[in-house]
């Protein structure tokens, strides 16, 4: 894989772990969510902790996504490009959409998804 392409691929699996992380260690719902789920406790215990198990998922693809650039890296493999295609779109085109409908900032995840096209199109094209 071209060392550009794995610079912005380990940015862009940073990024996801990070958002994740944030995801993960939010001490108590963002006013949005809280919102939603006015004064119902067990409503606004489900959702904190649906936050919690969407940060860790997002944490693990981050990760894979750093993983699977710099193998590839040294093994110079094809299909890797692809792979984290088939990791982060899916992810955060789902994360994107749901947080758009819950009136969260979902531009955010829109640009991690940017971040990680631009990547694999440098490695595909180099």
């Amino acid at each position: 894989m071209v060392s550009g392409a794995r610079i912005v691929l380990d940015c862009a699996g940073g990024f996801i772990a990070l958002g994740g992380l944030y995801d993960l260690a939010t001490p108590a719902l963002p006013a949005n969510l809280s919102a939603v789920c006015g004064a119902n406790a067990p409503s606004a215990r489900l959702v904190r902790e649906l936050l919690r198990a969407l940060g860790g998922s997002l944490i693990a693809i981050g990760i894979a996504v750093v993983a699977l650039a710099n193998v590839a890296s040294l093994r110079n493999q094809g299909f890797t490009p692809w792979l984290v295609l088939m990791l982060v779109l899916p992810s955060e085109g789902v994360n994107a959409f749901g947080m758009y409908r819950a009136g969260s900032p979902f531009v955010i995840p829109l640009a991690f998804i940017a971040v990680t096209v631009a990547g694999a199109a440098i490695a595909l094209i180099g």
